[in-house]
This record gives C-alpha cells, sequence and structure tokens, in this order.
C-alpha cells in the first residue's frame, strides 16, 4: 500500500490557450500561471498549497485535445450540484449528470466537456 497519494500533476491538452484559461477562469473562478518551458505553452492551476497535486493547461504539438483519454476529475466545489447546474446554464455540455459513486459514500461526479473538446470530471463528497 502506497503511503501517499499517487496523482502529483495531470496536464489537460489545449488547442488555444486564451481560449481554455477564460472558459476555466469563467466557469470555475480559477487562476493560472502562464509560462513557457522550452517549446510547451503551459498555464498552472494556482493553489494556495504550493505542495499539493495540480494541473495545467498544455499547448504542444505531442498533446492533442480529446474526448476519448484520460479523465482528470476536479474538486473545485464543496457541493456539486450548484457547480453542474452553473455550467449547464452557461451551455457548457454536460456528458454525465450528476451520479453517486457507492450511494455515495465515496462523493459525486459529473463529466463535461471542456472548451478544447476534453472529457474533465468533477468530483465533490456532497451532491
Amino acid at each position: 500500500m502506497l503511503h501517499q497519494a499517487p496523482l502529483v500533476w495531470g496536464e489537460i491538452a489545449v488547442e488555444n490557450m486564451d481560449r481554455a484559461v477564460e472558459f476555466y477562469g469563467k466557469h470555475f473562478g480559477v487562476s493560472f500561471k502562464r509560462e513557457v518551458m522550452n517549446d510547451m505553452e503551459m498555464a498552472i492551476l494556482e493553489t494556495k498549497d504550493k505542495e499539493a497535486a495540480s494541473i495545467g493547461l498544455v499547448k504542444h504539438e505531442m498533446m492533442k485535445p480529446s474526448a476519448h483519454g484520460s479523465v482528470l476529475y476536479l474538486h473545485l466545489s464543496e457541493t456539486l450540484s450548484p457547480l453542474v447546474e452553473s455550467i449547464t446554464q452557461a451551455g457548457v455540455k454536460v456528458l454525465l449528470p450528476i451520479m453517486a459513486i457507492k450511494e455515495g459514500e465515496c462523493g459525486f461526479i459529473a463529466l463535461f466537456e471542456d472548451s478544447e473538446g476534453n472529457t474533465v470530471g468533477l468530483w465533490s463528497k456532497d451532491k
């Protein structure tokens, strides 16, 4: 058994960095620090805990947005219903409405399509 959480970093592929940063900022109230590493354009999610696992939006020729790849689940709200309702009203395509995991024992999830065509998940302990 691992002694720590295995996830340390996640990347979401983007075609248009400005559009992606605006999408996540507008719908989820998050901010990003933008930078370029070698030839990779990145926007790193800003968090108070610098040691916490995080994500970055990444634009690079090796990375292509996809609705059919790995799915990252983001914990961006204490309760999921208001957040999913808000993005639905804003016209964001919800792919999977809120669903309980083990009857809510392990929280709740929903899936949406981001501005780049990626399937991204939302998770919260409370519906």
